[in-house]
């Protein structure tokens, strides 16, 4: 694994960089916007997950405020290829942030749960830029191949078919596989499923839950303890934790992600980001 870091930008010469960065065959480049936000660019393709890239929980639902800015505003997204969004839940399927990047990406094609589909109909998102994404399908998309995963965002939820409205994906370019895990606890069929997918990087929330965020109907998530044993368990090459900055009262603190993968796995990598930080990853198995 190699990789280099550049000084952070935000706006447009962000949105620059994406476009100007080469990414070899056997490898992927990354920036981390916050919370679960996360850019990938791979052959070719810019794929945004769960962008939440405003203040709308604030201003709309009466939530808590941003602990920082949004490195880009959803009109400045003009490369967007690919959007992932794993679930409802506003800080993930945000309607000012998908609405934004639909007009400023028209070539962008929504990934959302099966369930979902209508809430970007909703959205004025028109029906053929909108895939529906359902466990155990594969999607084939422009040369990789798409493996949505159930999750429990402390249970699972289902719809009148028992298609899931929470999904992890892994994407899988010529045997580079890559997870973001959305929001999800632990629990065995999540354990198999992953096990048996070779996931080379993992990109997985380290929140945790507990009784008093619960009774606010604040979702709960793996804990920082339980993200590491899981990319242990998986065998994957690099673990880029997320979903622990961005709302005060929803945070953890990523020390003890760093202390508990330093005692219990030394060795492992991982990736701290900073916001709007690039970072280069050449693939140990191509």
């Amino acid at each position: 694994m190699s990789s280099y870091y550049q000084r952070v930008r935000s706006g447009q010469p962000l949105i620059q960089q994406m476009l100007n960065t080469e990414v070899p065959h056997e490898g992927a480049a990354f920036w981390h916007l916050g919370q679960e936000s996360l850019v990938v660019k791979r052959n070719g393709l810019t794929i945004y997950f769960d962008p939440y890239l405003s203040n709308s929980i604030d201003e709309k639902y009466g939530g808590a405020p941003r602990n920082f800015p949004t490195p880009l505003k959803p009109e400045e997204v003009t490369n967007a290829d690919y959007v992932f969004l794993t679930h409802e839940h506003p800080d993930h399927l945000d309607p000012v942030s998908v609405q934004g990047i639909a007009k400023a990406s028209p070539q962008a094609r929504f990934v959302v749960p099966q369930p979902l589909r209508n809430n970007l109909v909703q959205l004025d998102i028109a029906e053929e830029r909108i895939i529906g994404a359902i466990a155990g399908t594969p999607l084939e998309l422009e040369g990789m191949t798409v493996h949505s995963v159930a999750c429990k965002h402390e249970e699972y939820e289902t719809d009148e078919q028992g298609n899931h409205k929470f999904l992890g994906y892994i994407l899988n370019w010529d045997g580079f596989n890559l997870y973001h895990a959305g929001d999800t606890v632990i629990f065995p069929e999540l354990l198999e499923n992953l096990k048996s997918m070779r996931i080379e990087v993992a990109c997985m929330p380290i929140n945790g839950h507990d009784f008093k965020r619960f009774g606010q109907n604040l979702m709960g998530n793996m804990t920082f303890r339980e993200a590491a044993d899981l990319t242990d368990f998986i065998g994957a090459d690099l673990i880029i934790p997320m979903h622990y900055d961005l709302f005060a009262g929803n945070t953890e603190n990523p020390a003890y992600f760093v202390d508990y993968i330093h005692r219990a796995y030394p060795g492992q990598p991982f990736k701290m980001f900073v916001p709007g930080e690039r970072m280069l990853y050449l693939s140990n198995r191509l």
